[in-house]
């Protein structure tokens, strides 16, 4: 066999473990496997453009190409990471300093979902990072711009965004920084709020004793909270609520739950969580955590994305990332796009001060529901869906 055949045996060879992958996560959510004609199709594309595309194309090329494009295909921040990337992926595991924003990615550039305390204004939720540094996020995965985001604390880096409404690009210089710890801010009459921006910090002693001493209500500050360290939200919701299980998470295995465990500084008390939609992935665990012990959710929906990742070794040296199940809102929504809705509708004021905005979310009251029978009254006086849209016009709205 010339070494040009091996190389493409061995690079559909890679491919196939990808796509079997693949094929057993669909089997198991009663899916068809990838079918004969399809990889029949693969196979020729493959070949022809090895042979006929205008410029010299490796094997090797083509199937990082194709490993690249099948795992992004996936989903948001799914990836196909080549050995070479490995090392440093998993080093940044480890790097405690991070440009201070939280991000997701799919197809096109890094989106904010919240910035840290304390930034530039004008790095807004929902606002693209296009470039960190001389590097553009466009042509990064999910797990590359995870790594160029990472390094020394301190080290300041200029970057460069763009404006959700109006596409126009604005540049920041961001300080890597370790993550925000969490805060305690004193209410009176026993209550306090808990401020926890960043899961990945640890409990400051002063805020566990402040927590432990709290008899009145506790607001649970979670606006910002939206860090993808699944274990991190596991070991906070133990922090908060004691031994018990994880929310639910749904997958091709079924629903899952895990053990968590520890002080659990919030058993038996009253509390409210205040969150938004900056409320994501991590912070939405503790959402659907909290509401199942009866915690009201106070403000604005949450994001809606709260994904279980798995990085799965091949046998190249290189890894798959892959969103295996999603976990499940209160309502047993699966958190990809289906926002947690508030029980308590709130808008704070811009500018409000903490305390000011926390005893808000303490007074907040549910809405108004109408008596039943003015309810029904109300639907029976409703125009019918037709005559509505008689009088708009017709049409379907678009």
């Amino acid at each position: 066999m010339s070494r040009t055949a091996a190389a493409t045996r061995a690079a559909l060879l890679s491919i196939l473990i990808l796509l079997a992958l693949a094929a057993t996560a669909q089997t198991a959510q009663d899916k068809p496997p990838l079918d004969d004609a399809s990889w029949s199709l693969f196979q020729r594309i493959f070949s022809m453009v090895l042979k006929d595309y205008v410029e010299p194309k490796t094997p090797q090329d083509l199937v990082l190409g194709a490993l690249k494009g099948a795992a992004s295909s996936a989903g948001p921040e799914c990836a196909y990471i080549p050995p070479e990337d490995v090392a440093a992926y998993r080093a940044a595991e480890a790097e405690h300093a991070v440009l201070p924003l939280y991000i997701t990615k799919d197809t096109d550039f890094a989106k904010v979902i919240a910035p840290f305390p304390g930034q530039d204004a004008a790095v807004r939720p929902g606002d693209g990072l296009r470039f960190i540094g001389a590097r553009s996020t466009y042509d990064l995965t999910y797990p590359q711009v995870i790594v160029a985001m990472r390094g020394a604390e301190g080290e300041k880096v200029r970057c460069i965004f763009i404006k959700q409404e109006s596409w126009q690009s604005y540049t920041v210089t961001l300080s890597r920084q370790a993550p925000t710890p969490p805060r305690w801010v004193p209410l009176g009459n026993g209550s306090g709020a808990l401020v926890l921006p960043c899961i990945e910090a640890s409990m400051p002693r002063e805020v566990a004793n402040a927590l432990h001493a709290a008899k009145g209500p506790v607001v649970l500050d979670l606006r910002g909270c939206a860090s993808g360290d699944v274990h991190a939200a596991f070991r906070w919701i133990g922090e908060l609520l004691g031994k018990g299980l994880s929310p639910a998470r749904k997958g091709p295995s079924g629903v899952l739950r895990d053990p968590v465990s520890g002080q659990g500084y919030l058993a038996g008390k009253a509390v409210r969580i205040l969150a938004d939609e900056t409320t994501a992935r991590g912070g939405e665990m503790l959402v659907a955590a909290l509401a199942g012990t009866g915690a009201t959710l106070v403000g604005k929906p949450t994001f809606g994305w709260a994904p279980f990742s798995q990085d799965f070794p091949l046998e190249n040296g290189g890894l798959l990332r892959l969103n295996t199940a999603y976990f499940l809102a209160p309502g047993g929504e699966p958190l990809k796009g289906h926002p947690i809705p508030p029980t308590i509708p709130l808008t704070l004021p811009e500018g409000a001060k903490p305390e000011e905005a926390y005893r808000a979310v303490l007074k907040a009251q549910p809405p108004a529901t109408p008596p039943p029978e003015k309810a029904q009254a109300k639907e029976s006086a409703a125009p019918s869906g037709k005559a509505t849209e008689k009088s708009k016009g017709g049409g379907n709205g678009r």
